[in-house]
């Protein structure tokens, strides 16, 4: 083999693409790599100029470099070798090395260029730029700070985050120490951080929480979490940390505990935290003195004023009771228009003078755009540890002295033990009493009402009994007037009117003539508007006769003739609902209002008939007797209790009684059972 066929051999064996050109720039041989790199037959470059395979504007200035070289010895790439581009038959451009050397071969001066393909290689370059680009682009994207830091704990790296909270540019951060920008002595910091220098090997995490200062002076509360981490190719170790700014978050739990904890209207602590502040406070200075202090109807003035001047009107209350106290102190809010003021005292009586105090700051008249407006404050006292040592109860203490002062019309109450008890007892009793209405306890009883003549039973009287699970029998006596003094009474009379029709309708499913039972109504029910459209509608429902229930009313519903009970008396009276005034005499005792009820019957009160013997008390019953019968109306003795007493009853011309002479009040089953034996023939 020639040296010329081995030389060709060599260069078509060769991985990288062989040219080699004349020095006039034509190529005088091209390597089978060559052709694969370029896209060219060797038949369609040879004899032509090296500068095809170049794109502008290297082709164009080809020669020059050439003639440069020559004449100069100097070269830009012979003999040193270069990145170029190169420029493919169809014209495609792609990155290449390209290392030139120059021969004498057979008097010619011949120049050898070797091609190396860099396109993979550019390309593995453009995609690791372009994911650092990315990774810069998210890295500084993220709301999260990022820092690094030197073992000196200067910051050699932050992203745009930290740069923008604290108001500066990246220029001025970068080589400072991190513990510049902490609010808080740096070397707390320096010392938990030096640990993950310590040991190269720890993965160890430290959180640090510390507030930042900003360029312009804000503040930011960052959450740090600091690890150690170290540079390819380099020894040094750094730190890495991520930030988080929970400056808002902390400033939502600040409001949070704010809201939980005090009234929002006032700025007034709330009644839970001031009693556990006093659990602390009294028992570190005692004695105390624990405030009720209720603004008298205060309603009224949101109903007059409005809201918006009602919260105002509060907002001074609160400022004027912490002046008033000039003392220690802690205020509340209990309710809408009651406060809470612990204070500490030598005595009850200091405690007086403070609420003295306060009564007369809060009466001094507000000025409400062109109006003068007085308010009125009661305020109930209970002393710590007097009255209780246990700092939870003291609220309701408080409370029921500020009751206490109310029912005496005084605008200062101490607290008084039987007083409370009393009115814990009726607080007992409401909500009792609520709780057997909703699981319906309360038992229906019926008192027969028997003619004077023959003592027949002519009707029943319906009354409710109450059975507690755990107190046993508690007496009408004392729930019913509670139940009347809230709106317990409207549930009662409801239950007891459902009830009542419902045995009346059982009853004459089986006694053809069950005699008519009367149900008590309470005043405030009475004047309810369409409180006959109840009653009528419960008739209705229950499929029973209009005449077969009557109602029992006092003087006082009737009496005051309000448009609502006169609308409702009209209306069940037309419908066939028969009315009776109950204990009558008690109330406005005026006869001459008889002729203008427009009622059916009338009850003697039961202390009228204990006196019926006595010669005042006959006159008495005689007059109302006499006058009920030139009116018409059948009048009943309540509470006959002797022979005597319905003997002279009869005398006078009495048409029915009622009383334990004839018969107690008898559970529903006992009453029926009772008429049925009375009257067999009207059993069906």
């Amino acid at each position: 083999m020639s040296k010329q066929d081995l030389a060709s051999a060599l260069m078509d064996a060769a991985v990288d693409a062989i040219i080699v050109i004349n020095d006039k720039g034509i190529i005088q041989q091209f390597s089978e790599s060559a052709r694969a790199l370029f896209g060219y037959a060797a038949e369609e470059v040879i004899g032509h100029n090296v500068s095809m395979l170049m794109p502008y504007p290297d082709a164009r200035h080809h020669d020059r470099y050439i003639e440069n070289y020559k004449n100069s010895g100097v070269g830009k790439i012979i003999g040193i070798g270069r990145d170029v581009k190169g420029q493919r038959k169809d014209g495609q451009t792609f990155p290449m090395h390209l290392s030139v050397g120059e021969s004498e071969f057979a008097d010619q001066h011949l120049f050898v260029g070797i091609c190396h393909d860099l396109s993979n290689y550019k390309n593995a370059l453009d995609k690791l730029a372009a994911a650092e680009e990315r990774y810069r682009e998210i890295v500084q994207a993220q709301k999260q700070f990022i820092l690094r830091l030197d073992s000196d704990f200067r910051i050699t790296f932050a992203n745009a985050s930290f740069t923008r909270a604290l108001g500066t540019e990246n220029t001025d951060i970068i080589g400072a120490p991190i513990t510049v920008f902490f609010n808080e002595p740096g070397h707390r910091i320096r010392q938990r951080l030096a640990s993950l220098f310590s040991d190269e090997n720890t993965s160890e995490e430290i959180a640090v929480k510390v507030t930042m200062n900003g360029k312009d002076g804000s503040q930011t509360l960052v959450d740090w979490s600091f690890r150690r981490t170290s540079t390819q190719g380099s020894d040094e170790a750094e730190l890495q940390g991520f930030g988080i700014d929970v400056s808002e978050q902390e400033r939502a739990l600040e409001q949070a505990h704010y809201l939980r904890t005090h009234d929002p209207l006032t700025g007034l602590l709330n009644k839970q935290t001031l009693v556990e502040d006093c659990k602390v406070w009294f028992r570190s200075a005692s004695p105390g003195a624990l405030l009720y202090i209720d603004i008298e109807h205060f309603s009224l003035i949101n109903q007059r004023y409005g809201y918006e001047i009602g919260d105002a009107v509060l907002i001074k209350l609160a400022n004027r009771i912490g002046r008033a106290m000039q003392r220690a102190n802690h205020c509340a809010r209990a309710g809408a228009d009651t406060f809470l003021a612990a204070i500490q005292v030598s005595s009850q009586a200091d405690a007086e003078a403070v609420a003295e105090r306060i009564i007369e700051y809060i009466s001094t008249p507000f000025k409400l755009r062109e109006n003068q407006l007085n308010v009125r404050a009661t305020i109930g006292i209970a002393m710590y540890p007097e009255d209780s040592e246990v700092i939870e109860v003291l609220p309701e203490l408080a409370e029921s002295a500020n009751g206490f002062a109310r029912d005496r019309n005084q605008r200062i109450g101490i607290f008084d033990f039987e007083h409370h008890k009393v009115l814990h007892r009726q607080i007992e009793i409401e909500q009792g009493l609520k709780d057997a209405i909703e699981n319906h306890q309360l038992a229906i009883y019926l008192q027969p009402k028997y003619r004077i003549s023959d003592k027949s039973i002519a009707g029943y009287e319906a009354l409710v009994r109450w059975h507690h699970p755990r107190e046993g029998f508690i007496s009408p006596g004392e729930f019913v007037p509670i139940a009347e003094k809230s709106s317990l009474g409207l549930e009662l009379d409801h239950y007891v009117l459902v009830r009542v029709f419902e045995l009346i309708a059982s009853a004459r499913a089986t006694i053809r003539d069950f005699p008519p039972v009367a149900i008590n109504i309470t005043p405030a029910h009475f004047s309810r508007v369409d409180f006959h459209k109840l009653v009528l509608a419960g008739i209705a429902d229950a499929n029973i006769p209009i005449e077969s229930v009557e109602l029992e009313i006092t003087e006082g519903a009737v009496m005051e003739r309000s448009e609502e009970a006169r609308q409702n008396l009209d209306a069940l009276r037309s419908q066939g609902v028969r009315i009776a005034i109950d204990d009558f005499g008690t109330g406005y005792s005026s006869l001459n209002y008889l002729r203008y009820l427009g009622i059916d019957d009338l009850k003697i009160d039961k202390t009228f008939v204990d006196e019926v013997l006595t010669e005042k008390g006959k006159i008495i019953v005689k007059s109302i007797i006499d006058i009920a019968a030139a009116h018409d109306i059948q009048v009943v003795a309540e509470g006959v209790e002797t022979a005597q007493q319905f003997e002279l009853l009869r005398e006078m011309g009495c048409h029915l009684c009622q009383g334990y002479l004839l018969s107690k009040p008898l559970p529903v089953d006992e009453a029926i059972e009772l008429f049925s034996q009375q009257s067999p023939a009207q059993t069906q």
